[in-house]
């Protein structure tokens, strides 16, 4: 099921029609990728952008890592009538910690300070329901978390969870170290940290190491949202 459209306030997609043009059989992309070829085609005449996921999707497909995607696509833009639309108004400066978060045992993080900004599309971070001053992005380094993050992935985090109220992924703090674990929250405050890579075990935290479990942030996006 494709999403919908979002083009009353978008931002032009202008390297869309460069990677679709590109794309030899566009009938099989749009059975790949599960996005119709009439909606490909809006985006290839830029009569559209494409959602988050949509865009997750057109990435994978390609090859390419959404990073790109985002840096690429989302850098200009025309309000309705032609008129150009100020960048600013639609990208969003996220800073890139410097913090590389292991998908396994951790790995050591002494200065976890912005090294960078990023840009993210703003809807995009209105559909994770994320404030802007609450997200950070930060790198991952491990296979534990794949195929939902993959080695060298960038993740993007919500900062407002310190603790793991809700069942998700989340990046931990051990010490200077930092994982990413999904966490499942089990009877009497155990919490299970499960890597999604089928070869490494879960590891299960009893009541009083759970509550000393320390959070840096939920990861809500990853090449698309988790």
């Amino acid at each position: 099921m494709d999403d919908d459209v979002h083009n009353d306030e978008g931002v032009e997609p202008n390297r869309l029609p460069e990677l679709l043009g590109s794309v030899k059989n566009l009938a099989a992309f749009a059975r790949e990728t599960g996005i119709s070829r009439r909606m490909l085609d809006r985006y290839k005449a830029l009569r559209g952008e494409p959602s988050l996921s949509n865009a997750a999707r057109i990435a994978r497909a390609l090859s390419l890592p959404i990073d790109a995607l985002v840096q690429d696509i989302f850098v200009s833009g025309r309000q309705e009538g032609g008129a150009e639309s100020d960048e600013k108004d639609h990208v969003s400066s996220i800073p890139l910690l410097d913090v590389i978060a292991s998908a396994g045992p951790g790995i050591e993080n002494p200065f976890p300070l912005a090294i960078d900004h990023l840009p993210f599309p703003k809807r995009w971070l209105d559909e994770l329901g994320l404030p802007e001053r609450y997200a950070r992005f930060l790198g991952a380094r491990g296979d534990s978390m794949e195929p939902t993050i993959l080695d060298g992935a960038i993740c993007l985090a919500d900062i407002r969870f310190q603790v793991p109220r809700v069942d998700g992924v989340y990046a931990l703090i051990d010490g200077n170290d930092v994982r990413i674990k999904r966490i499942a929250r089990g009877w009497e405050g155990k919490i299970v940290l499960i890597s999604d890579n089928e070869r490494y075990e879960s590891e299960t935290l009893a009541a009083p190491d759970a509550e000393a479990l320390r959070v840096a942030g939920k990861i809500v996006w990853s090449g698309g949202k988790i």
